[in-house]
């Protein structure tokens, strides 16, 4: 039983990784990080703003988590949880689709 429990970590692992690699990806090139207000004025990048936000998503869930840890550990854990749920699918999209992990 304890396989499973590595995988499910890996996988939780990849997904944050990728979201911060995606964060870091588009702060790179567009020289501030990715947030809700880059879809304010709708162009030709804003596909391209629409997939860096949903791939950097888990990440920033999970760092909203960490912060309100201090203030309201309730909705901390329930943040933090949604954001590792998130990066856990993410994650298990990456390892089948690119790894092909079964």
């Amino acid at each position: 039983m304890q396989t499973y429990y590595f995988i499910y970590a890996m996988a939780a692992a990849t997904g944050l990784v990728s979201a911060g690699l995606a964060g870091t990806s588009w702060a790179m090139v567009a020289g501030d990080p990715p947030r809700l207000g880059i879809l304010h004025r709708l162009d030709f990048l804003t596909p391209l703003k629409v997939l860096a936000l949903c791939l950097y998503a888990p990440m920033s869930v999970v760092r909203l988590g960490l912060w309100y840890l201090e203030y309201n550990p309730i909705f901390a854990l329930a943040v933090l949880g949604l954001g590792l749920g998130w990066s856990f699918l993410q994650g298990v999209f990456i390892l089948t689709t690119f790894f092909g992990y079964t």
